[in-house]
């Protein structure tokens, strides 16, 4: 039995949890994982339904859902998108964001306008920086994509209510400082860092480097543009916080 308590203030005859997927400026890689792991939700079919997608259903109109899962940045300069923000702030319960670009601003906080063909797009924020969606996301998801195994036990976890899986999700939400400090801080001197380098390949503005010699990446904070790109790609990122168990 799946329980959402007082937090979902529907009609008792809603049976099914009612769950939608949307878009904003990115490149769509996340809702592809969601895409990967739908073989794997067939078991939970029978108590979710997929009210919305601009991908996989034909509604143009937004309903009332349980959980938004959104992908993407935010455009100041798009009226599509802000009215799209406001639908979600009324119709969705809690919101969920899905990688680097909607929880931390990824490669979107190197935007500089005039890029073709849509030279006046030029101001993106992640949707956590959004003051009227705020009060609605729960969770962040982070990953540039995320992997579809993690998204798919989120989900299970999100059904079942099992918070020791959820609070680093939860954390996640509430960063305020998405950057190379965090790499530093919670991964490199909490002696996490296994020396991958996946936060350097991940790094747009070159903010992340390598040291060879101690097998440790190196952080410039010059170059950083807070993208939170290399926390959202460090697979040690949840080390500091209570881990998800997977069942």
């Amino acid at each position: 039995m799946f329980f959402f308590g007082d937090n979902f203030d529907f009609d008792s005859s809603d049976i099914k949890i009612k769950i939608g997927f949307f878009h904003f400026s990115s490149c769509s890689g996340c809702q592809v994982a969601f895409l990967d792991m739908f073989e794997d939700l067939v078991e939970i079919l029978d108590t979710v339904e997929l009210a919305y997608s601009s991908w996989l259903t034909k509604k143009r109109k937004i309903p009332k859902l349980h959980i938004a899962f959104v992908e993407g940045a935010l455009c100041i300069e798009d009226k599509r998108h802000l009215n799209l923000a406001k639908e979600l702030a009324e119709k969705a319960n809690i919101i969920v964001t899905v990688g680097g670009c909607a929880s931390f601003g990824g490669v979107r906080r190197l935007s500089i306008g005039n890029q073709a063909p849509q030279p006046s797009h030029q101001s993106f924020i992640p949707l956590t920086e959004v003051e009227l969606l705020r009060p609605k996301i729960k969770y962040a998801i982070p990953g540039c994509p995320p992997n579809p195994s993690l998204l798919y036990n989120f989900m299970i976890a999100l059904l079942e209510i099992n918070d020791d899986f959820l609070q680093p999700f939860e954390f996640m939400a509430n960063s305020k400082d998405a950057s190379g400090y965090d790499i530093v801080k919670e991964i490199i001197n909490k002696g996490l860092c296994t020396g991958c380098g996946t936060c350097v390949t991940a790094c747009s503005s070159q903010a992340m480097g390598f040291n060879f010699q101690y097998n440790k990446p190196t952080f410039n904070p010059e170059l950083c543009v807070h993208c939170g790109s290399c926390l959202a790609a460090c697979p040690q990122s949840f080390k500091p916080y209570p881990q998800p168990v997977y069942s």
